[in-house]
């Protein structure tokens, strides 16, 4: 069971993270390698930027297609970092997308993360 009651706290380097019982969520970027420590999770989430041109606050979000893949590469190879040999990697991502062309995202960062492990 998850507690309600969420306390906000700083981590050394500045960034803000909530904690609430065994759970931390992070605001920083998943680029950031140094931002766990290998094999430290048991579950990862992500509902990462499509590239279709949403307004974010943090990432550039209307690369080219060729450059987005390089980028979900980057990202996936650090999930993989952290993950324990157990863990699970929960992926929301579209089946597709039309802008800028068909692309077949969902099968394309498939084969990415199949390549990193």
């Amino acid at each position: 069971m998850i507690k309600t009651q969420i306390e906000t706290l700083t981590s050394d380097d500045g960034d803000p993270l909530s904690i609430a019982d065994n759970i931390i969520l992070y605001h920083s970027s998943v680029l950031d390698k140094k931002l766990l420590q290998p094999q430290s999770l048991d579950l990862i989430i992500t509902s990462p930027p499509y590239s279709v041109g949403i307004d974010y606050n943090s990432n550039v979000d209307s690369e080219n297609y060729e450059e987005y893949l390089k980028f979900s590469a980057q990202w996936i190879v650090n999930c993989y970092f952290w993950a324990k040999d157990e863990a699970r990697f929960c992926l929301n991502i579209p089946l597709d997308k039309n802008k800028g062309g068909q692309q077949t995202v969902g099968a394309d960062l498939t084969r990415i993360a199949k390549e990193v492990g």
